[in-house]
């Protein structure tokens, strides 16, 4: 009787340890499926971008809610969202910054879920992760944009322009 109930801590212990040690640490098919996911999002959303960053955040919010009950996956489209409005505002792009914000807030959630650290999910995006991480941080820290103006043309003297008061 001893040794049954030793033998069953013994396999319980073992069993314990090695999910603290593989805790943040995503197999290798869940690593897969993150980064396919933000190979995806990035394949079908990220041209739209530039011409409506609208359509690119609804683009990106779609394929996040329907692969809703599977996380990785969901995160990867979630986290290739925020990447690709992080590297529009370097740009200036009118409309990224709420938008990087939005999906800042939902993959964070989503992440802290999965255990994966910054430096895992950067991974899944190529780039250069120190800068990333970096910015990923000081957005944090920073007070949220106020809410986007609605955008008019404005023509003056044949010079048209996109106007946001």
């Amino acid at each position: 009787m001893q040794k049954s109930i030793l033998r069953h801590l013994v396999c319980l212990l073992l069993g314990a340890m090695g999910t603290g040690a593989m805790a943040g640490q995503p197999s290798t098919a869940q690593f897969d499926a993150l980064r396919q996911a933000a190979r995806q999002g990035q394949e079908q959303c990220f041209t739209q971008i530039y011409r409506d960053t609208n359509a690119y955040a609804l683009c990106i919010r779609e394929l996040a809610r329907t692969h809703a009950e599977q996380p990785m996956e969901q995160l990867g489209f979630l986290y290739f969202g925020f990447v690709g409005a992080l590297s529009y505002m370097r740009v200036s792009q009118a409309g990224v910054e709420p938008i990087a914000h939005e999906f800042l807030k939902s993959f964070r959630k989503i992440q802290k879920s999965t255990g994966l650290s910054d430096a895992q999910l950067c991974a899944s995006v190529p780039g250069n992760c120190e800068i990333r991480i970096g910015q990923t941080l000081a957005m944090e820290r920073a007070p949220a944009p106020a809410p986007m103006r609605a955008l008019r043309p404005v023509c003056q003297a044949g010079v048209c322009r996109i106007d946001g008061q």
